[in-house]
């Protein structure tokens, strides 16, 4: 019986990639992959935090400044809103367990790279915390697994060597005017006449600290926004128009290339079936 919510079995060749949603935490999902063949995403980000472990193969995360690999007994941590796509190794198969968070004060400070750590006790800490949030086990209720999420946290806190420099202001106000501009599609010269600057250093400037261009990112938001929606109970076709796309068939091309699934089957991991 699964106890966490629906789970949505994504065809993977012969393996199946499932998604589920936890019946701890709101809004926590769950990637349990066994032997999966393929799952690449494109360029995205999350609005929490996304822990990584693999259990056999290698999964590698790409971000603008470099590549981190999760590999087993190595403990990845992807911070909120870090720009990233993932693969598995060609021709090799990968099993995993991923955790992605939605926005929870986790963490006092904020990091913008991704965080490793081989520790095979915070390791195997995380395996037993992963099957706590799908099975919904009593006896672990929420507190008792933020607690044991932020304690893992901690000690990423400490081990980090973050050497980054500041984004100027009006990167920080555009991705912030971006974020809340989801139900319309920009061009660049508004932006750049909003912000007051050229198109190319706009474009130039937030694609250095943000990790995509502006419209690229807007367009990123608003997927992370439809998932939102999905999971609410609204069509697809009201999701997409909502969110600036001409079409269900445009949106669902678009969802499809970042999410390495289609709205649909993204639908059916997050939503009861009807009685």
């Amino acid at each position: 019986m699964n106890l966490g919510g629906n789970m949505c079995e994504v065809d993977r060749g012969s393996k199946p990639l499932k998604l589920s949603r936890s019946g701890v935490i709101d809004g926590a999902e769950l990637y349990d992959g066994t032997l999966v063949d393929k799952f690449d995403t494109g360029w995205h980000f999350h609005d929490g935090w996304q822990f990584v472990a693999v259990t056999q193969g290698e999964r590698r995360y790409q971000f603008k400044s470099g590549t981190v690999v999760a590999k087993p007994g190595r403990l990845v941590l992807l911070p909120p809103n870090l720009v990233h796509k993932a693969n598995g190794i060609k021709h090799e198969k990968t099993s995993f367990k991923i955790a992605t968070f939605p926005a929870l004060p986790l963490s006092e400070r904020l990091t913008r790279i991704p965080i490793e750590l081989s520790d095979l006790t915070l390791f195997d800490h995380f395996l037993a915390t992963y099957q706590s949030l799908q099975e919904a086990k009593m006896g672990e209720g929420k507190e008792t697994l933020l607690s044991h999420i932020q304690a893992t946290l901690a000690v990423a806190d400490s081990a980090k060597d973050e050497k980054q420099s500041r984004a100027p202001s009006f990167v920080t106000e555009m991705k912030a005017y971006l974020l809340q501009s989801l139900d319309r599609v920009p061009s660049l010269a508004s932006l750049s006449a909003r912000a007051c600057i050229s198109p190319y250093h706009l474009a130039h400037t937030f694609t250095k600290f943000i990790g995509l261009s502006p419209l690229a990112f807007h367009a990123r938001a608003r997927l992370l926004k439809s998932r939102t929606l999905i999971s609410e109970g609204n069509s697809l076709s009201d999701v997409a128009l909502s969110l600036g796309f001409s079409d269900q068939s445009h949106f669902g091309r678009h969802f499809r290339s970042v999410y390495a699934m289609t709205p649909s089957q993204y639908r059916r991991s997050v939503i009861s079936p009807r009685r």
